[in-house]
């Protein structure tokens, strides 16, 4: 008989193929895509009719977290959330089992509406926060949001936009240090690129620059190579091109200077955007955004022809030296290390917080 060891499996919960295997209980069907180091399928569980999607990542990536619990992520069901069902791990594999969505990302339904405004932004934005103010409500920070990560439920004009891929989440407790920094660069706070604590004051800087995005469609910190991006995200200065932002209100601006405030401890919570007039749908403009739906077209070109190749670690330090890195995902590149920045008072982004309009 198989010896079961520790070593071997990292999750807690999940059916070890020492006990059943994925495969002796699904049949997988369609791939419905790929990335570096994942793959997902549609699937159903043999002898039932109802399809899910299995996501398969393979364990040849650095692991985060030594036998980790994630009994709470498997509880969790909520209508803006991707419903995690069952975890099976073999040596080599881990297989997420999942709610199966079929109404494609957030951006790309953006270009083929018929008219885009400011009204259809917010109910996007509302369905994130919505998303993460019940995560953060459980503990949980998500950690990897992006625009890949963001689905639809189905094909419906109406249907809700749910929170993908809880890979990356860390359960929030006094044991577990959250000064670990992973995630997508252009998504990531600066308080996490600098190696301070990671809470969920990060999310909402992501819905910050991803509201930023759907307003004008760019992001607001971009450049090509990593370390100037890193210090321009931990300045935290961004603009509001007068030509690019000539259609969205003062109202717009204003949640995401409250979003894209540097200080986590000012930034506006999950709560406090489901709060906000403008997230609720009542300070809107409703002027077509045509030029913005252009650029957001360029945008989904540029992110899916460049996959992210690097994702935002960090190497062994002590709590008086932080040497943060880029590390390559499944490539042989050289780890840049980010320079020290010294960020002064005048070099500072706002710090607009508030949890109203």
């Amino acid at each position: 008989m198989p010896v079961l060891r520790q070593q071997d499996y990292w999750i807690v919960q999940s059916t070890k193929d020492v006990e059943a295997s994925f495969d002796s209980q699904y049949e997988t069907g369609k791939e419905l895509g790929r990335s570096l180091t994942s793959s997902v399928f549609k699937c159903q569980k043999r002898g039932l009719s109802q399809t899910w999607a299995v996501k398969i990542l393979n364990k040849n990536v650095d692991k985060k977290v030594k036998w980790a619990d994630v009994g709470i992520l498997l509880k969790l069901e909520y209508k803006n959330l991707i419903r995690l069902k069952e975890i099976f791990e073999s040596k080599t594999k881990i297989f997420l089992v999942q709610e199966l969505v079929t109404g494609g990302e957030l951006f790309d339904r953006i270009v083929n509406v018929g008219s885009y405004s400011e009204m259809v932004a917010a109910k996007a934005v509302n369905d994130i926060v919505e998303g993460l103010k019940y995560l953060h409500s459980h503990g949980i920070v998500h950690k990897n949001l992006k625009p890949e990560n963001l689905l639809y439920e189905n094909l419906a004009e109406d249907s809700p936009l749910k929170l993908a891929d809880f890979g990356l989440s860390t359960i929030i407790s006094p044991e577990i240090d959250m000064i670990s920094v992973c995630g997508t660069p252009s998504y990531t706070a600066p308080e996490v690129l600098k190696g301070e604590r990671n809470g969920t004051a990060g999310d909402m800087w992501a819905v910050g620059v991803i509201t930023y995005i759907l307003l004008c469609g760019y992001e607001p910190f971009r450049d090509d190579d990593p370390c100037n991006l890193f210090k321009k995200i931990i300045k935290g200065k961004h603009e509001f091109s007068l030509l690019d932002w000539e259609k969205s209100g003062e109202n717009a601006r204003d949640i995401i200077r409250k979003l894209l405030t540097l200080d986590p401890k000012k930034r506006m919570t999950a709560v406090g955007a489901c709060r906000n007039l403008w997230v609720l749908g009542f300070a809107c403009k409703t002027d077509h955004l045509e030029d913005t739906v252009e650029r957001i077209k360029i945008f989904n070109e540029r992110r899916k022809e460049k996959p992210e190749m690097m994702q935002v670690s960090q190497t062994p330090r002590s709590r008086a030296t932080s040497r943060m890195t880029i590390q390559p995902d499944s490539y042989s590149l050289p780890q840049t290390p980010i320079p020290n920045i010294e960020i002064t008072n005048s070099e500072k982004g706002g710090d607009a917080s508030g949890e109203g309009i």
